[in-house]
């Protein structure tokens, strides 16, 4: 490639310096593109096929799945079409003038149009000159928050998962109410499978279930608009016509970090697991990257984990062989992308849902990045004396060998003095008095006989860092009696 150019301007540069000025200059935008991410585009393709009861029956949501020609094992499929009906070829689906799909954008709003062969075109998009429901005008997008009061066209709420607003008959101008009040109601199933939105039919993540009803003001249409064959009441509707509105492309979600708990920070300090979720699709492998400022460049990546094949996996685990490690106290950027089944990558998702509920406590105030602990996490040591604990007497727990860290030094141990270190005994199994349950030092007292009891030691620093340490299941016996032996008159 780089001859052919070459040669392109060797008729008018006669100089190779300028020849490797133009290829260097080249070859840096080229980088450029290839190197740097776009970020998190996010649009959602709708597939598939609803139904609109016995009258109108099919509605396609996307012209690739459009059914209309000589397919006379499709039931009904001629008499579905409008008058005068005949015979029709077959019609190859997405010719000119049946051009149409659903998409729902990165502010989940719907866009586009669904088509149904009695009712024309389906409008799921506001237009400057559609008539609005006379009760619900002034209608408008969800830009911002996606609920029923907004009035607003279609829209998809991910945090309840229903969604909300209307679609439009365009040929009649009638109007389907998407928020009915029918059961179920239009739900898009999101990642979480726990929270199902039709409990106990399967619905997978990606996928439509529920009725839109019609508007009380429509003059002729009057059917229900049924989005999966599973939302029917009839058990054995999806035997006899198999539907679902679903999303085809594969799309991410809920991107969380840096999911790194103190009882694994007493471990490591420079942990942290990256998750995401697979909202909908097929994903085949996944890639991530981290940096330290907002640029999602390899060449400049903290971490670039390369492409790694998994149609399962949802995170990404630090430390690790891929990247070096992570640095304490330290904001992290991170993205995301995946590959479908015909191996195309989606775009580059950005993670920006940080706040203080999550572990690191997003000490920046920055949504966008997840931050290292500042220092290696305090290291509880504890000795005791007796070491087999008699009823009735005193043991000595000590807990002055502990150690903690400083942002300063945060792999350098140092002793616990004054109120660097903050303690926390427990003991739990049996009855025993303790002399201070906050000091280094304290005495237990053991007052019955007990298998299994433990003494725990939580140790905070001045971070209010907490690890703690325990015994194992110790056996708390009465001493020994004494025996004197005694000679027989």
């Amino acid at each position: 490639m780089w001859y052919n150019i070459k040669a392109m301007f060797s008729g008018c540069i006669t100089t190779n310096k300028k020849i490797n000025a133009i290829l260097a200059t080249a070859g840096f935008l080229f980088l450029i593109f290839v190197a740097a991410p776009k970020a998190e585009a996010a649009t959602s393709t709708i597939r598939g096929v609803g139904w609109m009861g016995d009258t109108y029956q099919n509605v396609y949501f996307n012209c690739l799945d459009d059914v209309a020609g000589d397919r006379l094992d499709y039931i009904g499929n001629l008499y579905n079409l409008p008058e005068p009906r005949g015979f029709h070829f077959y019609v190859n689906p997405c010719q000119a003038g049946m051009q149409h799909a659903v998409y729902i954008d990165s502010d989940n709003n719907f866009s586009g149009q669904a088509w149904n062969p009695t009712l024309g075109f389906i409008s799921f998009a506001a237009t400057s000159t559609a008539i609005r429901p006379p009760s619900e005008a002034p209608l408008d997008n969800c830009s911002s928050t996606c609920n029923a009061a907004n009035k607003c066209w279609a829209c998809y709420k991910e945090s309840n998962q229903k969604v909300y607003g209307w679609a439009r008959i365009d040929m009649s101008g009638e109007w389907i109410r998407l928020d009915s009040s029918l059961t179920p109601p239009v739900s898009l199933q999101s990642c979480d499978l726990t929270n199902s939105v039709f409990p106990g039919h399967g619905v997978q993540s990606g996928e439509f279930v529920g009725y839109a009803d019609h508007y009380s003001g429509n003059v002729s249409f009057t059917e229900t608009l049924s989005f999966n064959c599973e939302s029917e009441l009839d058990k054995n509707a999806c035997a006899i016509r198999n539907y679902k509105v679903y999303i085809s492309n594969l799309t991410l979600g809920k991107l969380t970090a840096p999911n790194w708990t103190y009882a694994q920070a007493c471990s490591n300090a420079l942990g942290a697991t990256l998750r995401w979720c697979k909202k909908s699709g097929t994903q085949t492998a996944y890639e991530i990257m981290v940096n330290t400022s907002n640029t999602p460049n390899p060449a400049t990546a903290v971490c670039w984990s390369g492409k790694k094949y998994s149609d399962f996996a949802t995170q990404y685990n630090f430390p690790n062989s891929d990247c070096a490690s992570l640095n304490y106290n330290t904001n992290y950027y991170w993205w995301v992308r995946a590959y479908d089944e015909k191996d195309v990558a989606t775009d580059w998702y950005q993670y920006n849902a940080n706040s203080v509920s999550d572990t690191d406590g997003n000490p920046d105030n920055n949504t966008l990045t997840f931050t290292t602990f500042k220092h290696n996490f305090p290291s509880p040591y504890f000795t005791w004396d007796p070491y087999e604990p008699i009823v009735g007497t005193s043991t000595l727990f000590s807990a002055i060998t502990s150690r903690y860290y400083t942002t300063a030094q945060p792999t350098l141990a140092q002793s616990c003095a004054g109120s660097n270190c903050r303690y926390s005994w427990g003991v739990t199994n049996g009855t025993y008095t303790i002399s201070s349950s906050t000091a280094a030092t304290t005495t237990i007292v053991f007052t019955n006989s007990v298998k299994g009891a433990v003494v725990s030691l939580g140790l905070r620093d001045v971070d209010n860092y907490m690890c703690s340490s325990s015994t194992a299941p110790m056996e708390i016996n009465y001493d020994l009696p004494l025996w004197l032996e005694v000679k027989a008159k």
